[in-house]
């Protein structure tokens, strides 16, 4: 799904960019330039991030207690 119109940015690569490390709206502004235009997307940018982020601590920490028990 293209979530910024302006400059082409769909979720999935915001996802590829979370996966790869990225861990808040800021840095993924700066790495894919998102919500530096128009600014439409930048409200459910924002809100990917935070699920996606969310997600994926939660993700690790399930992981982490699996590995120690």
């Amino acid at each position: 799904m293209l979530v910024c119109v302006c400059n082409g940015i769909s979720d999935r690569d915001i996802d590829d960019a979370l996966q790869g490390g990225t861990t808040n709206f800021g840095d993924l502004r700066k790495e894919l330039g998102i919500g530096n235009c128009c600014g439409q997307c930048a409200a459910f940018a924002k809100d990917m991030v935070s699920q996606k982020t969310s997600k994926l601590s939660t993700s690790t920490a399930f992981h982490l207690a699996y590995e120690l028990a």
